[in-house]
């Protein structure tokens, strides 16, 4: 019985620690938390109302994933997010996306493909009103039905951190209209290709409009 409960109980701290991880990371990639910044265990602790053990282990989950580094007499310092992290990103989401929406042309609903068609007439919209905020919440539900709809949970797993991760890359990458109008193009293209169900077609457009993403993303912060 003591056993069962010390599993029960490392599951309770487990599922505490990725709260705090996916909190964290959320505050890194939105800059909420920024460069530079001391991520101290007590004062996160304390916030969130949690024990130090769990801030614990998500600060070295941020070190192993390059997002924070632990400098000795200083702490856990904030290291963001850099360039070339980025373009390594944008590389491994190229190849992943293309898998997920092959997924999704084995297994997507005519519902969701209507749903596809609706979001990206709500983005014509959005994009000659410039609202921004609206823009980004429906592309990021373009991309989560596609991803949903590969029913690979793994994938979906790995993509969503990936999203996390490029969300506060994607003003950039996406910041002047001419390249929102090409990417809604894009986007027409890939629902083309899942509403057919041609999964080399539609992984290759996929891979090709992450690729364009990217390119985006590399004119901007290099000018």
């Amino acid at each position: 019985m003591s056993s069962i409960l010390k599993n029960l109980d490392d599951g309770k701290e487990k599922s505490i620690r990725e709260i705090v991880l996916k909190e964290l990371r959320t505050a890194i990639f939105t800059g909420d938390i920024n460069p530079g910044d001391r991520l101290i265990e007590n004062n996160i602790a304390t916030a969130m109302g949690v024990s130090r053990t769990p801030v614990r282990e998500a600060l070295r989950q941020l070190e192993s994933e390059g997002l924070a580094v632990n400098i000795p007499r200083k702490g856990t310092i904030v290291k963001g997010i850099c360039i070339e992290d980025a373009i390594e990103i944008y590389d491994i989401r190229e190849v992943l996306e293309g898998l997920a929406v092959r997924g999704a042309c084995m297994h997507i609903s005519r519902i969701e493909i209507r749903e596809l068609r609706e979001i990206i007439e709500n983005m014509k919209k959005l994009i000659d009103t410039n609202e921004e905020k609206e823009y980004v919440e429906v592309h990021n539900r373009f991309n989560k039905i596609i991803l949903d709809a590969c029913h690979n949970k793994r994938l979906i797993s790995q993509m969503e951190y990936i999203y996390e991760y490029l969300q506060s890359l994607r003003k950039i990458s996406l910041m002047t209209k001419e390249r929102k109008l090409d990417a809604l193009k894009e986007h027409i293209e890939i629902v083309d290709a899942i509403e057919v169900g041609d999964e080399q077609l539609a992984e290759e457009r996929a891979r090709d409009h992450v690729t364009r993403a990217k390119k985006s993303f590399q004119n901007a912060v290099v000018k």
